[in-house]
């Protein structure tokens, strides 16, 4: 209900575009704990970048592991080709190779950003930086995801999120010591029999359901559009077709065809909860 209203209400509270739908979804989580009469949350925040959990974690993984052990690398490999590539959604990470042939290649993390530049007035593009912590293609990955990439963003959303409601969100993956040890381990046991964060798995196995700590697919605190708004609704078209500061930087003619597209990609609905954000941004602060 009220999705519109509410996320205008939103972005005018963080001052900024949402990163994600994720925190939409996460601001109603905060505030059903809040409602509920909860004033801390815990948070798993820092696990995947420290015990490795993302799809390409598994590519490095492989890459690293085939320099230095053939038999492990095959045997992980079987398990990658049977439990993961089928449940892979970015074309990129669907080839085993895809870091042994280029370690630097980033083409999955802006994956179709030439197909939306499209609707943009004038091209953008960002290089992509990455800071250097180790020879380890993983380990390098993971420290700038939980430095400067991934969660410093979630941190900051979830803080603000938490703190609309007065619930403090705490991180405790984010232990200064955790985070040392975490490092001693060989990459060699960071994933096995094709299970990301097999560390965690091993240390929570006695505690937390056998379908959860077996279950090898990744999935983001992720919502379609589609289920936060309905674009066959006059009343919403009405709202989405009003003139607005965003249509000097975008091709509008371009995103009322999203609107009316029947049948969406996941890209595309990230991309109509981005253009929205920045929308209701331009409209509040401008």
């Amino acid at each position: 209900n009220n999705f519109l209203e509410n996320l205008s209400h939103l972005v005018k509270a963080h001052d900024a575009p949402i990163s994600t739908i994720s925190y939409y979804a996460h601001w109603l989580l905060m505030k059903a704990i809040s409602e509920k009469g909860y004033k801390v949350s815990m948070s798993g925040t820092g696990a995947d970048e420290i015990f490795s959990g993302y799809y390409d974690h598994h590519l490095a993984y492989l890459s690293e592991i085939n320099l230095i052990d053939k038999d492990l690398f095959n045997y992980s490999l079987g398990n990658w080709i049977k439990t993961i590539k089928p449940i892979v959604r970015n074309p990129y990470l669907k080839d085993y190779q895809y870091f042994i042939k280029n370690p630097m290649s980033r083409k999955h993390i802006y994956l179709d950003c030439d197909l939306y530049n499209e609707y943009l007035t004038y091209p953008f593009f960002e290089e992509f930086e990455e800071k250097f912590y180790s020879n380890s293609l993983l380990r390098n990955r993971m420290a700038n995801e939980l430095f400067h990439e991934s969660v410093p963003v979630i941190l900051h959303e979830d803080d603000l999120n938490s703190m609309f409601y007065s619930v403090e969100n705490r991180s405790p993956y984010l232990d200064t010591k955790l985070y040392e040890w975490s490092l001693t381990i060989p990459t060699k046991f960071l994933i096995r029999d094709s299970l990301a964060k097999s560390i965690l798995r091993d240390a929570s196995k006695d505690f937390a359901p056998k379908k959860i700590m077996k279950n090898p697919r990744k999935v983001g605190f992720n919502v379609p559009i589609d289920d936060y708004l309905d674009f066959e609704d006059t009343k919403v078209l009405n709202q989405l077709y009003k003139e607005s500061a965003i249509d000097e930087i975008v091709n509008f003619d371009k995103i009322k065809k999203l609107f009316k597209s029947k049948k969406r990609s996941n890209e595309e609905s990230k991309f109509l909860f981005n253009y929205l954000n920045v929308r209701y941004f331009m409209e509040n602060f401008s």
